[in-house]
């Protein structure tokens, strides 16, 4: 049923029962609309539906309709930056309600919501933690969809974080079923295709186009965006279009109607560089504001922290000369093979001398694929030195010392420079 119907039957049940006493059936008439308006990312309605199946829930004392409406408003709130701590509580209030009363696939729904908003937020750390906890308990109570369900959104954080290869995997492996939910289905094509996007590879238009149909056919915002994104990622890389009119105007009404500040700043940007097109946000994102404010250095710094290796490397492609070039050799790293070579066009094309040419052997080999200047600056830091004296060592100025730096905390995936030096020696990079 699609989500229109879905509704109809909501309104239809609730006109029935919203004048007779508060009743368990009445409650979840009005959490069922709440959930569905979660569905439509309609959060003032969600929240509302929400709020009245909670009202009534406590009062008749219904702990599993208070569950199930916590989750939805819970799910509603955290979608907005002011609300955003409030409805994390929600949720959490939510997961605690199922897990002690053994409710199970409400427990296994409030894993998901806290999973998916954690990896929409880019909290990666949070979501981890929770994948792990929503996937053992899935797999413990036979709730197998649900299980797929995680595992899907564990392959959507690996690709944003840079592990194209496992992201890949998981998502081939989930596709093997024949009977996976549409939702599943969806998210796991966009997936491997976006990877075979980035990489070149020559059958990269055919999960995704089969994503599109799947997305299109539920009109939901939170299926129909992604695979846009990733398809205007293709008509960048191509030169090709992948995308309708009418697709592309049935995306711009869901971006009037939803606000989910991260996707719509990333189909803005991917539809800027595919179509020279702006869409003209009301409120846009910190990464996003910092590059259109010209903030370079705080963008990539932004995804940086975050974790994300291929925004990062193209908010340094906004900076100088040498920006462009560790950009260049981000995306090598990555693999981003059919990205490296349009970057690389662009690079010529704006007069940009000595292109990196690829990743040199010396870097293939190494366990964190440092540069050879990066672990010139890592010896440096094992001997105490400081940004001026590597600087002044190798000939460099001071703040590009600091970007070899960065991206050295950033490959050995440590916080400080301390924990690089044990991290290196760990690897066996340094003695």
């Amino acid at each position: 049923m699609v989500i229109d119907e879905a509704e109809k039957c909501a309104k239809e049940a609730i006109q029935i029962l919203q004048s007779l006493p508060s009743s368990k059936a009445t409650a979840m008439a009005f959490s069922n609309m709440s959930q569905l308006k979660l569905f439509s990312v309609e959060i003032a309605e969600c929240i509302k539906w929400g709020n009245l199946a909670i009202q009534m829930a406590r009062e008749i004392k219904d702990d599993e309709i208070l569950c199930h409406a916590l989750n939805n408003v819970g799910a509603a709130q955290w979608k907005v930056p002011s609300s955003k701590e409030a409805g994390k509580i929600l949720l959490m209030q939510s997961l605690d309600i199922a897990l002690k009363n053994s409710f199970h696939e409400y427990a296994a729904r409030a894993y998901s919501n806290i999973i998916f908003q954690s990896v929409e937020g880019k909290d990666y750390d949070l979501a981890n933690r929770f994948l792990q906890d929503g996937i053992a308990y899935c797999e413990k109570m036979g709730l197998d969809s649900s299980q797929n369900y995680k595992l899907s959104l564990k392959a959507r954080m690996l690709l944003e974080t840079g592990n194209w290869d496992e992201a890949a995997a998981i998502a081939k492996n989930l596709l093997q079923n024949p009977e996976q939910p549409g939702t599943i289905k969806i998210g796991c094509l966009t997936i491997l295709a976006t990877v075979k996007i980035r990489r070149g590879d020559p059958d990269s238009l055919i999960p995704l186009q089969e994503a599109k149909t799947l997305a299109f056919k539920t009109k939901e915002y939170q299926r129909i965006i992604p695979v846009m994104i990733a398809l205007l990622e293709y008509e960048w890389l191509t030169a090709k279009r992948a995308v309708t009119e009418e697709e592309l105007k049935t995306c711009m009404d869901l971006i009037q109607k939803v606000t989910n500040v991260f996707q719509n700043c990333e189909i803005d940007f991917w539809l800027k560089k595919a179509r020279n097109q702006e869409i003209g946000l009301p409120e846009m994102c910190e990464p996003y504001k910092l590059l259109k404010e010209g903030k370079i250095e705080m963008a990539v710094n932004f995804w940086q922290v975050k974790g994300c290796p291929f925004q990062k490397a193209f908010a340094l492609f906004e900076g100088a000369d040498e920006d462009k070039k560790n950009a260049l050799l981000l995306f090598q790293q990555l693999g981003a093979n059919a990205v490296s070579e349009r970057i690389k066009m662009e690079m010529r094309a704006g007069g940009i001398k000595k292109i990196p040419r690829g990743l040199r052997e010396s870097t293939r080999t190494n366990p964190a694929q440092l540069t050879n200047r990066e672990l010139d600056v890592l010896q440096l830091l094992q001997k105490g030195n400081q940004n001026k004296e590597i600087a002044g060592t190798l000939f460099i100025s001071p703040k590009t010392a600091e970007h070899h730096i960065s991206s050295i905390l950033f490959k050995l995936d440590v916080k400080t420079r301390s924990k690089a030096i044990s991290e290196a020696v760990r690897l066996g990079i340094l003695k």
